[in-house]
């Protein structure tokens, strides 16, 4: 019994941050990871995002690809050049070929087409947290 009361705490030490503009994507996802007791933190603009101090530890990005001001690409090098160290899961309407293999050699550790199965996103969550 404490071993789960402690797993229960490990997971509300968790923050996964969702980048993404469309307000009823960030409401969804918000939702369905809140189900699983991590801190969720979203944000509708790179800039925003860029401009919070991160944790980096047992921590997440799922972010669109295509978004106004920087796109997927222009994401990836500024949290380079700032030192952010984050695993990053990529969720897209734009799902080509081309865009999965520049998110993989940018580090992204998911690719996932939208609409997006909530079990597939929850696992390739817990794989970036491990």
């Amino acid at each position: 019994m404490i071993q789960n009361a402690n797993s229960l705490l490990d997971q509300s030490k968790i923050k996964v941050y969702i980048l993404d503009e469309d307000n009823s994507v960030l409401e969804a996802l918000s939702m369905l990871i809140q189900s699983m007791d991590y801190s969720v933190e979203v944000f509708e603009t790179t800039k925003e995002f860029l401009s919070e101090t991160l944790q980096q530890e047992k921590s997440c990005l799922i972010t669109d690809l295509k978004m106004t001001g920087l796109n997927g690409d222009d994401l990836f090098n500024k949290l380079r050049e700032k030192g952010i160290i984050i695993p990053i899961i990529i969720l897209t309407a734009c799902d080509t070929k081309k865009s999965r293999q520049r998110a993989k050699q940018n580090g992204a550790i998911g690719f996932l087409s939208k609409p997006v199965d909530d079990q597939a996103l929850l696992d390739i969550i817990q794989f970036a947290l491990e």
